[in-house]
């Protein structure tokens, strides 16, 4: 659940980030759309019977925008270091307002395919902007922890890769272990997750 000091580190960063690297007035309002969050709150309580595999190690979160899902999974799993990473420069700026030094929190500007990957846990929610998904997979070390949302939004801005099942999500992804798929009817559209092992 985000409570109001989640909120409050939100605002009180939009004081002391620049205009032009601060969300604007569509981001701000999509980033806290009932939609963004139950999606978010929906795959913590998904990941959570598979916590212990990740227990006091690392994840990263691709596609990470401004930050609100590294900061909910970091509330939800205080042990953990989250790696947060987006290819919009701005966004660091923005959320490193937020998490100031915190060692445990991480804001890297990086292209998700050029990232090297080393944590445990891999988190993927954009995969509806991702034209080749089984490409950057497998592009992945082995024997990693992924989960990955997509939806069948095909108006959405940006989104090329949609899909209209979990199962299809679930053949695109191709992972060596299935440990969940499922599905979260939204007004506009259905979100699609699936969590199991590159």
């Amino acid at each position: 659940m985000i409570d109001s000091n989640f909120m409050i580190k939100y605002t009180n960063a939009l004081y002391s980030t620049p205009p032009e690297y601060a969300p604007r007035y569509d981001e701000f309002r999509d980033m806290f759309s009932s939609g963004q969050i139950e999606s978010k709150l929906w795959l913590l309580k998904e990941i959570k019977p598979y916590s212990s595999a990740f227990h006091n190690k690392s994840a990263v979160i691709v596609g990470a925008w401004y930050g609100t899902l590294g900061l909910l999974l970091k509330n939800a799993y205080p042990d953990i270091k989250v790696n947060m990473v987006d290819i919009d420069t701005r966004c660091e700026k923005f959320v490193n307002n937020i998490i100031y030094d915190d060692p445990s929190l991480k804001y890297i500007t990086a292209n998700m395919y050029d990232y090297v990957y080393s944590e445990t846990l891999i988190i993927n929610t954009i995969c509806e902007h991702i034209s080749n998904l089984p490409q950057w997979i497998n592009s992945l070390p082995k024997g990693r922890i992924i989960v990955l949302q997509s939806n069948n939004f095909l108006l959405g801005n940006g989104h090329i890769n949609c899909v209209s099942s979990e199962n299809e999500l679930v053949v695109q992804a191709n992972l060596k272990e299935v440990w969940y798929k499922g599905k979260l009817e939204m007004p506009m559209y259905t979100r699609y997750m699936v969590i199991g092992v590159t």
